[in-house]
């Protein structure tokens, strides 16, 4: 009884079959014909849907008591009850002491995941009520937890996270939940823990915060802008727990204006005139100009647009070139218009010289009709067969255009014999 139970390669349901609750139970699966399929062979969708704590068989508490604790806290985490037999046999293994074979190893676990609850505060207390705490740690009590820097710490970690920071509090919750233990029973624990990267940082924890607190107190934090740049560069965690336990009235109050006051500076950069000078997030400098502009406000500086276009000038960038002409036009609209322009000298030539032909025909001379003695209806008209009809002018062509031949002059009409008189 306590031991862990011995592992060997298994299928993945008989893997399922080892964990400590149904809702620890589940997997997907990653085989390409069905990739991304629930396995769940337990149930234990509908115990996360029905909101119950369910252990997997009779013997899940025998097995490993660390899951006493475990039940405990997920119960505590989620406000779930535990389901009726599930109950049962926590009862049961409480009552026969099953928590005595707890090994050191899961004990270490239990205290390392206190670090990331979301709210350790009612979590430790869930476990002094059902007396696991000290099964932890001997003297281990509510009492010996800071519960007033605790409830701070979570309180202030939220508003971080608001902001878009996401500090680690782990290393600080430890240090509330154990701040008035003595120095051996701390000691002990962080033997236990298996994190040690999470120990380091505790012990470190307050040495780093009274390092930063002396920068922010020195000639690094003389002006705002300069206390921003220490804030900015120090780790989220730093600033957390300094932020809670820091006494200096000095060093509240710069953090406080860090994640309050001058962050609202930040609206004042200005935008309108960075734009009308060119100066826009697709320039490489952007990001540092805006800080740079930043900075500035911060200190109380820029505080006209003179003094404003007075910086950003020479960090502006060249203006941009003129645009292109536009390009040439193609297709079929471009063609005609350029044949258009070609023949127009010719057929404007080709006009002109029409218009002269025309005007030498109109001044061709008439020949004048002979007078005819005798009677006036005794002259025959000449017969349509002995006139020459004229040829039409030829029309002008639109390169050599001829002036048309004059027309051929009418022949005379032939005179009709006298008739010879009679005697009488």
């Amino acid at each position: 009884m306590g031991k862990p139970p011995v592992i060997a390669p298994a299928t993945i349901i008989e893997d399922l079959r080892r964990r400590d609750f149904t809702v620890n139970a589940m997997a997907l699966s990653l085989n390409l014909g069905s990739r991304g399929l629930l396995m769940d062979p337990f149930n234990g969708a509908a115990d996360i849907e029905a909101k119950l704590i369910r252990v997997l068989h009779n013997y899940a508490f025998v097995e490993d008591p660390s899951r006493l604790i475990r039940a405990t806290r997920f119960a505590a985490r989620f406000h779930w009850p535990m389901e009726e037999r599930t109950q049962a046999r926590f009862d049961s293994a409480k009552e026969n002491k099953y928590i005595e074979h707890i090994s050191a190893k899961a004990i270490g676990q239990e205290i390392e995941q206190l670090a990331y609850e979301d709210d350790p505060l009612h979590i430790v207390r869930v476990l002094e009520k059902e007396e696991w705490l000290k099964v932890l740690s001997e003297h281990w009590t509510t009492a010996k937890v800071d519960t007033n820097g605790l409830s701070q710490l979570m309180k202030t970690r939220q508003q971080m996270n608001e902001l878009g920071y996401q500090p680690d509090p782990a290393p600080a919750v430890m240090y509330f939940l154990t701040s008035r233990l003595n120095d051996k029973e701390i000691a002990d624990m962080r033997k236990l823990i298996p994190r040690k990267t999470l120990v380091e940082a505790w012990k470190d924890l307050e040495d780093n915060a009274k390092d930063l607190a002396k920068k922010l107190m020195g000639k690094e934090s003389a002006t705002p802008s300069r206390t921003w740049q220490v804030l900015s560069n120090a780790r989220p965690e730093m600033t957390l727990f300094l932020a809670v336990t820091a006494k200096q009235q000095g060093v509240i109050q710069k953090i406080k204006n860090f994640f309050t006051k001058w962050r609202q500076v930040q609206q004042k950069i200005p935008l309108p005139e960075m734009t009308e000078l060119h100066i826009t997030p697709q320039l490489p400098e952007y990001s540092k100009i805006a800080h740079d502009v930043f900075l500035l406000l911060l200190d109380g500086k820029l505080r006209s647009r003179t003094e404003t276009l007075k910086f950003l000038k020479p960090l502006a960038p060249p203006p941009p070139p003129p645009p292109p002409p536009p390009p040439a036009k193609r297709g079929r609209a471009a063609k005609a218009a350029a044949a258009a322009a070609a023949t127009a000298p010719a057929a404007e030539t080709g006009k002109r010289k029409g218009k002269a032909a025309a005007s030498a025909v109109a001044a061709a001379p008439v020949p004048a009709k002979p007078e005819v003695k005798g009677k006036a209806n005794s002259s025959p008209k000449p017969s349509p067969q002995n006139v020459a009809a004229p040829k039409p002018a030829p029309k002008p062509g639109p390169q050599n255009a001829a002036a048309p031949k004059p027309a051929p002059k009418l022949s005379a009409p032939a005179k009709k014999p006298k008739a010879a008189k009679k005697k009488r």
